[in-house]
């Protein structure tokens, strides 16, 4: 069963073909607990209709421990040039707290990229946050301002 992206209590229903001509196929449902060993919310940071002339508030991401090791959360890559990342302890081992932010200048169009955090956690020792971004015009370098007509 594939739980990559689930998470505490979870239900699958499962077919079984079988050679009994009374009971062709039987159908059996799996429980269990999928645990995590943390949860992060939003699971990535979204920068949406940004408006000309202006730079978007910071998004905030609580990275919480699950069900693994306490966390010991370090930045291991950080962005592009003008994505801004400030990793906060909020509980020790239990939540941080990820500010990511953009500010111009940035190729206009879609800016995809992400935060790569060392976690401390053996089961899951690195976590990704991924960053989507649509980028206005008036946020263009000036090299590409100048070159448009």
């Amino acid at each position: 069963m594939q739980t990559a992206n689930q998470f505490g209590k979870t239900t699958k229903k499962i077919v079984v073909k079988t050679n009994d001509p009374d009971n062709k196929q039987v159908i059996l449902t799996l429980q269990g607990h999928v645990l995590v060993p943390f949860k992060a919310q939003p699971r990535f940071a979204q920068f949406r209709n940004i408006e000309e002339g202006t730079t978007p508030q910071p998004v905030k991401v609580n990275i919480r421990r699950g069900d693994g090791a306490p966390l010991k959360l370090e930045l291991m890559r950080i962005p592009k040039p003008g994505v801004e990342v400030d990793l906060q302890e909020i509980k020790p081992g239990e939540h941080y707290q990820l500010v990511i932010g953009i500010n111009p200048p940035q190729r206009p169009g879609k800016l995809r990229t992400w935060v790569k955090l060392k976690t401390g956690v053996p089961e899951a020792p690195e976590k990704t946050v991924p960053i989507h971004a649509d980028i206005p015009s008036s946020w263009a370098p000036s090299e590409l301002a100048s070159a448009t007509p």
